[in-house]
């Protein structure tokens, strides 16, 4: 019994410690609010109804205005004071009459018209012609002039007048990148010379179409310049070659040896994409007969049409003359071929050339002797007419003149 209460005191804290054995239950507090005792409340009278005030608002006016708009009433004449009018009968109106009188004219009667008698033409006087010789002044003008019988922007007809012959060479294609063509009995050679093909994505090819010739017996060679290079930005400003007629008969002249050189270039251009190039003539001039290439040469181009916005040798320095030639003003820029070392000097028409261009070239070159560049016993060792080639799609039909005559 003893060991019995010694466990029950081990295992039981309530007992251990003596807490009390209540419960505490969890919530909100309880709160409980009185007012004030029935007995002191304040009590308020009653007012009747009947003793409130009223508030009544009366308006008058004294008087009513109306606006009224006047009628008015417009009567015409009494029928009394309207007046009559008595009728005419048609028969009693007057009559007017006219007449157109007749005027006949008369010739002189036959019996006096004046008889002429006829002269025999042997009788007729004769006139004797004189002929004169133009004799041009020494004296250099401000500017060069061209010659009287200069081109313009107008040509005359005889160069557009030819018609085809028939020749020995048969119409040639050229598309080989040093390609020419000599034609026999004929002064020149039809050269496509693409000097910097290995800058060239594509080809270019100048064709052989034949022969024409003018009323008075002028030759012309018609070919064809067939464009199909790539546009590439590392050699966009590279020209890439030249399609060119070549003069070869004459040549090797001294200047002051040459009466003139005739020249007519016709061409007609088809462009299909972007085309970077221009109509030239090239001319080269050497104090040595025979000297086409080294420094002591000099080449002058003549620039008649630009397409693409290409610019000569020299052009970032500004033209250094200027000059009224073939009717038309044109600017000079020169600089050193950075290849060859040769100056070239580029004559820029002021405006382009519309398909065709007449002239005398030694005109040309004469301005360039009066200017000091050459003289006039140089040699003229390079001759032509073509078009430099730097990009583009495109195909020109051309027509070209060109003769050195001694």
């Amino acid at each position: 019994m003893k060991s019995q209460l010694l466990t029950l005191a081990a295992f039981s804290p309530l007992a251990a410690y003596a807490l009390p054995r209540h419960h505490h239950k969890c919530g909100r507090p309880s709160n409980i609010t009185t007012g004030l005792p029935l007995t002191e409340v304040t009590s308020f009278p009653v007012v009747p109804i009947e003793s409130l005030l009223t508030t009544i608002t009366t308006y008058s006016t004294d008087s009513i205005t109306t606006n009224t708009q006047p009628l008015t009433i417009v009567t015409g004449l009494p029928l009394s004071e309207i007046p009559t009018y008595t009728a005419v009968p048609v028969e009693s109106l007057p009559t007017v009459t006219t007449s157109a009188a007749s005027t006949i004219t008369e010739g002189l009667p036959l019996s006096k018209i004046p008889t002429f008698s006829a002269v025999p033409v042997e009788s007729l006087p004769t006139s004797t012609f004189s002929t004169f010789t133009i004799i041009t002044s020494s004296t250099q003008a401000a500017y060069p002039v061209s010659s009287v019988d200069a081109a313009s922007q107008v040509v005359d007809g005889t160069y557009t007048k030819a018609t085809p012959v028939a020749f020995k060479v048969k119409a040639t294609e050229q598309c080989g990148n040093n390609d020419r063509l000599s034609l026999p009995g004929m002064p020149w050679t039809v050269a496509n010379s693409m000097y910097n093909a290995d800058q060239m994505v594509g080809q270019q090819c100048t064709n052989f179409d034949g022969i024409l010739e003018t009323a008075d017996g002028t030759k012309e060679v018609k070919w064809t310049s067939v464009t199909d290079v790539k546009l590439v930005d590392d050699t966009k400003d590279v020209c890439k070659g030249y399609t060119n007629i070549g003069v070869g008969v004459n040549l090797n002249k001294k200047l002051k040896d040459i009466k003139s050189i005739p020249a007519y270039y016709q061409w007609d251009r088809t462009n299909t994409t972007e085309f970077k190039g221009s109509n030239v003539f090239d001319f080269i001039t050497a104090p040595t007969e025979g000297d086409t290439s080294s420094t002591a040469t000099s080449e002058f181009m003549l620039w008649i049409r630009n397409w693409g916005n290409q610019v000569p040798i020299g052009y970032s320095r500004g033209p250094v003359a200027t000059f009224k030639l073939f009717g038309v003003s044109w600017k000079l820029y020169e600089g050193k071929n950075p290849g060859s070392g040769v100056t070239v000097r580029s004559m820029l028409v002021d405006e382009n050339y519309d398909g065709e261009f007449q002239g005398d070239l030694k005109d040309w070159l004469d301005a360039m002797v009066q200017k000091g560049y050459i003289s006039d016993n140089d040699y003229v060792t390079v001759g032509n007419a073509g078009t430099e080639i730097f990009y583009g799609n495109a195909v020109m039909n051309a027509t070209v003149a060109l003769d050195i005559k001694v």
